[in-house]
């Protein structure tokens, strides 16, 4: 009834402004978010001062979205919370929401650009840099993911989701480097070669990462066998030493 009363009277007179606002709250009350969406625009377009008709609007394309959301309808959320962000870019949470939907549409690379918008910005926070970090680790870029894993730790170091992550690139790392020893006692050492810097860029701040990659590049397969009979494949700093030692003979 309300709705119909206040299209008859905007029939009367489009120039009632007001009335496009009431008819629109109606419309939010029967949840007909599209079109009390339609009745603000209308609104906004008379009296663009009016900051109450913009906040207004925005709310409600915050619902239609977040509805559109829940029902996976991804696409036309995004639209919604696009248009929100155009009209308050002063607000995250609309950049936020364009971001779960470019997540939820499997467009990766649009969401990791979005979310480098957010850092740029400065208005970043813990959780910002752990979805750049994942995000990072699905396009398998470890060595940015490590970054931003860091970053969200300085700013919350009991950040668990960031541990967790940071505790898989270690043990991804562990793996790269096993696998390094086995291919370098193989001969393979190109093949070890680019397992150790797999390893380094899963895991930069191991230092004896990069003395593994050191020993590799520089001593024949049959030295590292030998040392890894010695030490293990862990090669640590004892037998890289060793390898220094023996490495006059043989060069």
């Amino acid at each position: 009834m309300a709705v119909l009363f206040f299209s008859r009277a905007l029939h009367l007179d489009s120039q009632l402004v007001d009335f496009y606002a009431l008819r629109a709250e109606a419309y939010i009350q029967l949840c007909d978010f599209s079109s009390a969406a339609q009745n603000l625009r209308r609104a906004c377009s008379f009296q663009p001062e009016n900051t109450k008709y913009l906040e207004r609007l925005t709310l409600v394309l915050y619902l239609q979205g977040q509805c559109l959301f829940e029902e996976c309808a991804f696409p036309d959320a995004l639209k919604v919370f696009s248009q929100a962000s155009m009209l308050q870019p002063e607000k995250a949470s609309f950049r936020y929401r364009c971001m779960a939907c470019l997540l939820a549409l499997e467009r990766y690379q649009d969401c990791l650009s979005l979310v480098t918008k957010e850092v740029m910005l400065g208005m970043t926070n813990a959780d910002v840099f752990m979805l750049r970090a994942r995000l990072y680790n699905f396009l398998q870029k470890p060595s940015l993911c490590y970054r931003d894993l860091h970053s969200a730790l300085l700013l919350d170091p009991k950040h668990s989701q960031a541990k967790v992550l940071l505790q898989m690139m270690v043990d991804q790392a562990q793996q790269a480097r096993q696998d390094a020893g086995i291919l370098a006692v193989q001969g393979k050492l190109q093949h070890a070669l680019q397992r150790i810097n797999c390893a380094i860029e899963n895991n930069p701040l191991d230092p004896r990462l990069f003395l593994f990659r050191y020993c590799v590049g520089k001593y024949p397969s049959w030295v590292l066998l030998y040392a890894f009979t010695l030490g293990g494949s862990g090669l640590n700093l004892p037998i890289a030493l060793l390898l220094r030692d023996l490495g006059p003979f043989f060069f």
